[in-house]
């Protein structure tokens, strides 16, 4: 999978999206949660932190696709 994954058209095929890169990045980012977690829509402000904060570049692009278009991060956390 690369940076230019086409983004998702639907909600299953973003948290599709979001399980894959929870599985490719779990030991980069996750590590601390089980291997076989199962993202739910719930869960994707976590797999998008995760990914901005110690996905390096690739998963800092990647974030991008899991979140609605035009949706900005909050300045401040």
């Amino acid at each position: 999978m690369s940076a230019t994954t086409p983004a998702p058209h639907d909600r299953n095929e973003l948290l599709e999206l979001a399980n894959r890169l929870y599985r490719e990045f779990h030991t980069r980012c996750f590590w601390h949660s089980p291997p076989d977690l199962r993202i739910t829509e719930e869960l994707l402000p976590f797999v998008v932190k995760g990914l901005r904060t110690y996905g390096g570049h690739r998963g800092f692009l990647l974030a991008s696709q899991l979140q609605p278009s035009g949706a900005a991060l909050p300045a401040s956390e």
